[in-house]
């Protein structure tokens, strides 16, 4: 990173995502709570670095991010595609984000985090394919058994769409769930009129703005996600 003498040390219980308003991710958590062994540990999330730096570190990396991320635009992500790749003896079953207006945007997003966070570049080393953003809704033994879920789920799904104006630096201690530690803002140019809107029916449509750009209001609304039934 920038301005430091040392490298900054990993840390598996820590991350940045992009995690949907809360009131979108009814659904989601539906899907989530049956199938995905780590319902309880994250919220609904695609990790854009993870490992990611200690909580001691937080703060000045925090800084470094706002300043250098104020002038990256918001952007629309809709989820109405349920897809799975595999991993080792698992078969991961996941919505796929897009972004119809700027389709590389999410991949932009997270190349220009890792330039800010150099050697944290897991994630685009993690295929041949580098980068592949996601939201796993779970986890199958078999590919037949994956095939019928996502058959299943899709024809559930109703589709999700919001406005990604902020992405979180979250970390866990100890076993307790991940939580949103500082809340980083993107170029917002059309968002006050409404930050989250979607054509599910789960969704509440009298909310105008779901997710708060204080770290406070946020982490209260994603924490209680998990006990959405």
């Amino acid at each position: 990173m920038q301005n430091q003498q040392e490298p900054l040390s990993k840390d598996f219980k820590s991350a940045i995502v992009i995690s949907p308003p809360i009131e979108l991710s009814i659904q989601i958590q539906e899907f989530r709570k049956k199938y995905d062994k780590a319902f309880i540990r994250w919220m609904p999330h695609i990790n854009l670095i993870f490992p990611f730096v200690k909580i001691n570190d937080f703060n000045s990396v925090y800084e470094l991010l706002r300043k250098e991320l104020a002038d990256f635009p918001a952007f629309k992500l809709i989820f109405k595609e349920v897809s799975f790749f595999q991993h080792g003896n698992n078969y991961v079953v996941w919505l796929k984000p897009e972004t119809p207006e700027d389709p590389t945007i999410i991949n932009r997003l997270q190349a220009k985090l890792e330039s800010l966070l150099p050697g944290f570049n897991e994630l685009s080393n993690k295929s041949p394919a580098g980068f592949q953003p996601h939201l796993t809704l779970g986890q199958f033994n078999g590919k037949k058994e994956a095939e019928q879920k996502i058959a299943s789920i899709q024809a559930d799904l109703q589709p999700i769409e919001f406005e990604v104006s902020e992405i979180f630096m979250i970390n866990r201690n100890g076993d307790v769930p991940f939580s949103i530690e500082n809340t980083i803002s993107l170029k917002c140019w059309d968002c006050s009129s409404s930050s989250s809107s979607s054509s599910s029916s789960s969704s509440s449509s009298s909310s105008s703005s779901s997710s708060s750009s204080s770290s406070s209001s946020s982490k209260s609304n994603y924490n209680s996600v998990n006990s959405l039934k």
